[in-house]
């Protein structure tokens, strides 16, 4: 008798839960997570085969399963359970999820003597920033040091040896491109208690012996010297994992350098403030009152130079849609989709500056912000993101004729599998 009643009650509740799933409204929007939900998958012979259908299917099914913001809820209040306070000014919360937070979100550069060498430049120094005490220690939590939250980094040398791997896979495919690494740091490097950014919590540890596992053949680009020489500004939201359109300069500017360009001085763009009422993803894990109280704002850069920008679900640039380089955040609580509109397949930006130089920009979501100032030196840009798009890079670069690529990953993301994956595919 009990061998029937179990899997007849197990039918039960599949039958009632696939006609909850049918009849129950759909939401366009979570508000517990702050993002817009998958809409509806559409069928194109294109779409189902790359397999982007069979993703999008799954995708519309996780996001709007019956009583699913329900479920979000009691789950975040069973994790404030386990959160611990280390003193009065800093807080670790235990079991939060902070592997590359924003994945998938988006909105739909004589006379004949012999030259003086040049000398060396002086590189900037660390802007000094005062630190709370150091606090207990949890490895997959966020850290609330007075009004900012954030994540603690960990790492180890397999790690960084995976990922060079995989960089220098895509050099080697690439023979006649100049390859570029960049690793982006994160605010916990430079606003955490001492404790958690050194020994192995140090992103600049880990940075440096990254970057001397890359081949000879790529240029790493040492963003985090110029970040960090301005860390006493505004470079990191205090809410959100990312970094600020002006911490994203500091990354164009040591591209331009790594790259020998010029880099176009912030001053000289126009600029504005979209939003200032954003609460970003850290909160939305930590659920602080006090990250609320205290919103970011987001500035943007607008970026003249460009021409045209429109985005694809596919490498053969299919499926268009649009998309564009700088835009209006204020129809979604995520307020980071000002920048490039989030996260996309492939994304092709024109600009007016007609160089003949193309650049293609494999990247996770740190990338959007970063890519708008890219555009002051390349006539064409290709922004690939690994996690969704399918393609071989030596076939895209050759039948685009690009000169330049950047493999960008934030200090979290160079552990993502599905970033690793993604980036070995397009090598092999």
């Amino acid at each position: 008798m009990r061998d029937r009643l179990i899997p007849a009650v197990f039918l039960v509740m599949l039958t009632a839960g696939l006609l909850l799933f049918l009849i129950m409204p759909k939401s366009g929007k979570s508000e517990a997570e702050g993002r817009e939900l998958a809409k509806p998958p559409k069928f194109t012979l294109a779409n189902a085969a790359s397999g982007n259908l069979t993703k999008e299917i799954d995708d519309y099914i996780k996001d709007h399963f019956p009583f699913r913001e329900s479920f979000i809820t009691v789950g975040d209040g069973l994790g404030s359970a386990f959160k611990y306070k280390s003193d009065d000014s800093v807080e670790v919360i235990a079991n939060a999820v902070t592997e590359d937070m924003g994945v998938g979100e988006n909105l739909q550069g004589a006379d004949g003597a012999a030259p003086e060498a040049e000398p060396e430049e002086t590189l900037p120094e660390a802007a000094h920033i005062d630190v709370a005490e150091e606090a207990d220690y949890n490895s997959h939590g966020i850290i609330i040091s007075g009004i900012r939250a954030m994540e603690i980094f960990g790492y180890y040398p397999e790690m960084l040896t995976n990922y060079a791997s995989t960089v220098n896979a895509i050099k080697a495919c690439l023979p006649d491109v100049n390859v570029y690494s960049i690793v982006a740091p994160t605010s916990g490097e430079f606003y955490s208690p001492v404790k958690f950014h050194t020994d192995m919590h140090s992103q600049k540890d880990a940075i440096t012996q990254l970057y001397s596992e890359l081949s000879p053949d790529v240029t790493p680009v040492d963003a985090y010297t110029y970040v960090a020489s301005v860390a006493d500004q505004y470079v990191y939201f205090r809410t959100d994992h990312h970094w600020t359109a002006r911490g994203a300069y500091e990354g164009y500017y040591a591209f331009c350098k790594a790259s020998e360009q010029e880099a176009a001085p912030l001053e000289s763009f126009e600029t504005a403030v979209v939003a200032d009422d954003f609460v970003g993803s850290l909160y939305r894990y930590a659920k602080r009152q006090v990250l609320k109280d205290y919103p970011d704002y987001v500035e943007v850069f607008y970026q003249p130079m460009v021409e045209s920008s429109e985005a694809y679900y596919s490498a053969d640039m299919t499926g268009q849609y649009e998309a564009s380089v700088i835009s209006d955040p204020s129809g979604t609580t995520n307020k980071y989709l000002a920048f490039l509109g989030g996260d996309h397949p492939l994304m092709h930006i024109v600009t007016t500056n007609k160089n003949g130089r193309r650049l293609v920009v494999l990247k996770d979501s740190f990338g959007n912000a970063l890519v708008p100032f890219m555009t002051n030196n390349y006539e064409e840009i290709f922004v690939i993101d690994p996690r969704s798009a399918s393609l071989s890079l030596s076939e895209f670069c050759a039948a685009h004729q690009i000169n330049d690529l950047l493999v960008e990953n934030y200090a979290f993301a160079i552990s993502n599998s599905a970033i690793l994956n993604g980036l070995k595919a397009m090598a092999y």
